[in-house]
């Protein structure tokens, strides 16, 4: 956890951007990367009533942490999506009360 909820772009852009989004989001809040979830959301964008095949949205669920932080992620990560041709990139943080998260790893 964090979780990085990436839509508007294909499967497959999203495979190849995963793990540079693990990396930027894991330096830039200083947790292991294998803590960062990337899950692709496969949706359509519509503006103004017609399709819009370049937006791009991120949803970030995570425990709140500090507006600087929160600025660096979506900055780093608007810059990745932009890098690959989404326009507008817009970025959503989800901050979770985390004594609502519970997480089972098994035996």
């Amino acid at each position: 956890m964090p979780q990085v909820i990436v839509k508007g772009i294909s499967r497959e852009k999203t495979a190849a951007l995963a793990p540079r989004i693990a990396e930027t989001v894991s330096s830039i809040i200083a947790v292991p990367r294998e803590w960062i979830v990337v899950e692709h959301n496969d949706v359509a964008f519509f503006r103004g009533g017609e399709a819009d095949p370049h937006s791009a949205m991120v949803v970030i669920q995570w425990r709140k942490r500090p507006r600087e932080l929160q600025e660096q992620v979506a900055e780093a990560l608007a810059r990745l999506l932009l890098a690959e041709g989404s326009r507008p990139v817009e970025v959503i943080y989800q901050n979770l009360d985390m004594d609502d998260f519970y997480e089972y790893k098994g035996e």
